[in-house]
């Protein structure tokens, strides 16, 4: 039988579920949206590592067609719902752990080879999420999640954009990212003050480890100046002189007016190459 939006309301309430507000509890009520999420998901592997599962509106309609679907919730309660819903399915599992101290490793390695990671992540804890993401960038498919409108224009932003910046770089860096779809307020028990997305994240660069914690340090260095121009924050922020800034912008192939804010990732990636962040001022 085909859930209704209802479904999800009714079966939180029949466990005497609550929004616990300071952990940011907002659940997915619209069953269409939640199925429509799923086929978005199971399109990049069978495997998924699903993030803040809640009371299980997204777990049902994955778990219709993966292979393996790995819960991660840190509430007891929901983990009681999800358990008692989902707890006889062979390809179900579940963890009790919290996202800011998971064991990623052992945690994705439940999920089996090249899974994708999923989920309605809380506002707090987007970034962490994210940039772990992009440590987990060799072992995965891909990644969707509903985030707030805002993140999602800043994880797409463009280079000289407002939103341009850290996050837009380092995640622009390794994944293809698209938003997928726009998920209105008041699809959410209890609707939120602000408007959420949809985006995919698919792996697209190979980085060593090595190399892409350098890039890291060299762009969270500069962005610590990024009004300045790109000269001005070598000389600054990385102690070289203003002719060996220069030098070093034309080997990279940037413009050494232009702002950390107008440099683009693979023009970063260059950069990176040549300066060192151990000599970050």
């Amino acid at each position: 039988m085909t859930e209704t939006p209802r479904s999800q309301l009714s079966l939180l309430k029949s466990h005497g579920i609550k929004p616990v507000k300071r952990r940011g509890q907002n659940f997915l009520l619209d069953g269409n949206l939640a199925r429509a999420i799923a086929a978005d998901v199971l399109a990049l592997s069978p495997r998924v590592l699903e993030l803040g599962a809640g009371g299980g509106a997204l777990t049902g309609p994955l778990l219709e067609k993966a292979e393996k679907v790995v819960c991660v919730e840190i509430d007891r309660h929901l983990c009681g719902v999800l358990q008692a819903e989902f707890g006889d399915r062979p390809a179900f599992t579940l963890v009790e752990g919290d996202l800011a101290r998971l064991d990623w490793d052992a945690t994705l390695a439940l999920a089996g080879e090249g899974p994708v990671v999923a989920g309605n992540l809380p506002y707090v804890l987007t970034s962490t999420v994210l940039f772990a993401l992009a440590g987990l960038r060799d072992r995965i498919s891909g990644g969707v999640f509903m985030v707030q409108k805002e993140v999602a224009e800043r994880m797409t932003s463009t280079p000289g954009g407002r939103d341009y910046g850290v996050l837009s770089i380092l995640l622009g860096s390794i994944f293809a990212i698209d938003t997928l779809r726009p998920v209105p307020r008041d699809v959410f028990w209890p609707r939120p003050d602000v408007a959420s997305a949809v985006v995919r994240l698919v792996p697209a660069q190979r980085w060593t480890d090595q190399e892409f914690a350098r890039f890291t340090a060299v762009v969270r260095a500069a962005f610590e100046q990024r009004r300045k121009k790109l000269r001005s924050v070598l000389r600054a922020r990385f102690g070289y002189d203003q002719q060996v800034a220069e030098d070093l912008a034309a080997r990279a192939g940037v413009d050494p007016d232009l702002r950390p804010e107008q440099i683009t990732p693979p023009q970063w990636r260059a950069l990176a190459t040549l300066v060192s962040p151990e000599g970050c001022k």
